[in-house]
């Protein structure tokens, strides 16, 4: 099976939420970071600058993403890995 674009990728991606009596960081900052990194990446721009010092607000279970996903995603991007595989 082909691997989408990587944009497409990040755009239709969810990231799993956190487990069970456990925080994450809040959904709306990583999407927004997200978001951004998707648009300069459609319109062929560098977006090193947005993921160089991320530092998302903690939220509880029910309004966040999983900790070490969002830093594993993040990480990939910043070292130029391919989150996809």
């Amino acid at each position: 099976m082909a691997h989408q674009p990587i944009e497409e990728w990040l755009a239709s991606h969810p990231l799993k939420r956190p487990g069970l009596f456990r925080d994450g960081y809040r959904r709306g900052a990583v999407d927004e970071v997200t978001d951004k990194v998707v648009e300069r990446l459609r319109t062929n721009r560098q977006y090193a600058d947005l993921i160089r010092k991320l530092d998302f607000p903690t939220a509880p279970r029910a309004e966040a993403y999983d900790r070490q996903a969002v830093d594993d995603l993040f990480d990939n991007l910043k070292w130029g890995s391919d989150p996809r595989s």
